[in-house]
């Protein structure tokens, strides 16, 4: 999961939004905490003393109830002492690829502008005045010598 730290994470508003109606702010901030956490580092430890430290909830019983929550909402989901989460997966997956297709894309464009060749060159420079060809005649001197 965490093969490439450097991706942005999206975050759909409206999704979220949804899906954090009915949290608290203290909440809020804590899920946004953990999903982070485990957009960076992949999954987290099913520990409450390691959600209280990553979410900065003061006491296990808040981490408890904020876990439960996010289960319920589909957000998070406990496997073999770990916490995953199946949506944060899917989207950076979607990340990834996007920026992969974006950095192709990129590549392409470069080198089809450095590294050009007689066939796909805009104007063959022989075949190119110079600018002291294009020139129709000298400027007269304004000096009557």
């Amino acid at each position: 999961m965490h093969k490439d730290i450097s991706i942005w994470m999206p975050l759909y508003i409206g999704d979220l939004q949804a899906k954090f109606a009915r949290m608290t702010a203290e909440q809020i901030g804590a899920a946004l905490l953990l999903m982070m956490d485990f957009w960076k580092n992949g999954a987290i430890p099913h520990d409450l003393a390691t959600v209280c430290s990553i979410t900065k909830l003061p006491q296990h019983t808040k981490a408890k109830t904020l876990l439960n929550t996010l289960m319920a909402l589909e957000l998070f989901e406990v496997e073999s002492e770990q916490i995953h989460s199946s949506f944060l997966t899917s989207l950076k997956s979607q990340a990834l690829q996007n920026q992969q297709m974006k950095s192709d894309k990129a590549k392409n464009a470069a080198q089809a502008r450095w590294n050009k060749s007689a066939s796909n060159a805009q104007a063959a420079p022989e075949k190119s005045p110079s600018i002291t060809q294009v020139m129709l005649e000298p400027c007269p001197s304004s000096s009557s010598s």
